[in-house]
């Protein structure tokens, strides 16, 4: 089970496109899957980008859209949960 305080690396194969509306697409190059992400997926997605651990991501998410941290927090693992079992990220 993935945790606030780990880093999680998208993978290297997986691209992205950011759509209007804040939504993004990923892409896994390797398996062609294709991954959409709605506007609050993509901030955390954009944070992954960025090397941040996940409690920096839900902070972020708190602050930008004023959500509690109970909720900020679930958001985060459950994509990135998601991410991981659809192999578009690597958990160290």
């Amino acid at each position: 089970m993935v945790t606030l305080e780990q880093q999680v690396q998208p993978d290297p194969d997986v691209v992205d496109t950011e759509l209007e509306g804040g939504e993004t697409v990923l892409l896994d190059l390797k398996t062609k899957l294709y991954f959409s992400l709605n506007p609050t997926g993509t901030r955390i997605w954009q944070g992954l980008k960025q090397n941040l651990a996940l409690r920096q991501i839900s902070e972020r998410l708190q602050q930008e859209f004023t959500v509690e941290a109970e909720r900020a927090d679930r958001s985060v693992l459950d994509l990135v949960n998601e991410l991981h079992q659809q192999r578009l990220v690597h958990i160290s």
